[in-house]
């Protein structure tokens, strides 16, 4: 099928096509209308926001940021951002815009990673041990910036939010604090050829062994076994005990399925979990500064004031 773009996000629903089939033209062009997007933020006066250093999963340092908007009261909620890019790339400053979305709309502390990226010497679980010693770090440390240990969420997008639903299974699992609530926004859940990477084939994760694929680098060498399922949650089978979560995926996006196929196991298992497909968009749409987005951001501000125990407003 040809996509027709909800109006304004055609930049994000082609975005993948041509990095997959352009002109290195093209595809130039577009990673510069990528980091326009990006970077295009306006952080409010009286928010604060800070890069603070905290041990990472092996005990190196690892840089937090900190987005505290003004008027929160003592021991505010806090949402643990954890940013996308394949596992392979991304930065803090992606998610900047939806940092303070986050933060003013709720409002809450959010902190958001800088886990290690993935590369030759680099696989899982790095990334998701660092995000295992930083939402430990703010469970022990929450008081420190002003925060509540009892009130945590997790929000990711793309890899990140493959990294929070692994993360809250790993929680599950071991120890850590009782998550409120877990916010998955385009997750990659699987390493199966779903209907939707058949039907929407530019953004596709690869199931053979091409070394240079983001999911390969970021699994390693597998040696042909079915990975982990801290790495791809998917592969979960018992899916009892989770915190609630919140799913959104793009009616355009390789990735629905993957979402779409999780939050009707989480329902089924009986953990609370809200599913939203965003209609007309692709992989990633929030990157694009549109009523759309602020409409989804909106929604996630709502569910984590409910899950937090805080006053209900328009949304």
């Amino acid at each position: 099928m040809e996509p027709k773009a909800y109006p304004g996000y055609e930049y994000n629903v082609n975005l993948y096509r041509i990095m997959a089939m352009g002109t290195e033209e093209e595809k130039a062009a577009a990673r510069e209308a990528q980091r326009k997007y990006i970077s295009a933020y306006t952080k409010p006066d009286d928010l604060r926001m800070e890069d603070i250093t905290i041990p990472g999963g092996d005990g190196q340092d690892m840089k937090l940021r900190v987005f505290t908007p003004a008027g929160l009261p003592e021991n505010a909620p806090i949402v643990m951002d954890v940013h996308g890019g394949g596992w392979v790339a991304g930065s803090l400053d992606i998610d900047n815009y939806r940092c303070i979305a986050l933060a003013t709309g709720t409002p809450a502390i959010v902190v958001s990673v800088d886990y290690r990226l993935c590369n030759a010497d680099v696989h899982f679980p790095a990334p998701l041990m660092d995000c295992y010693a930083a939402v430990m770090w703010l469970s022990e440390h929450a008081a420190e910036i002003g925060g509540d240990a009892k009130r945590i969420a997790l929000h990711g997008t793309s890899a990140g939010a493959n990294l929070c639903a692994g993360l809250a299974l790993y929680i599950r699992d071991h120890s850590g604090p009782d998550l409120s609530l877990v916010v998955l926004n385009c997750p990659p859940l699987f390493l199966k050829n779903t209907y939707s990477r058949r039907q929407f084939p530019w953004f596709v994760l690869n199931t053979d062994d091409k070394r240079d694929a983001p999911e390969m680098v970021f699994l390693g060498d597998l040696n042909g076994a079915v990975p982990s399922y801290y790495a791809f949650p998917g592969y979960c089978t018992d899916l009892e005990g989770l915190p609630p979560h919140y799913i959104i995926c793009g009616e355009y996006d390789t990735l629905r399925d993957d979402g779409v196929d999780y939050a009707v196991r989480l329902l089924q298992t009986g953990v609370p979990c809200e599913m939203q497909v965003a209609p007309r968009v692709g992989h990633g749409f929030c990157v694009v500064d549109h009523p759309l987005t602020h409409w989804v951001h909106a929604g996630i501000c709502g569910s984590l004031r409910r899950e937090f125990g805080m006053d209900i407003v328009e949304f």
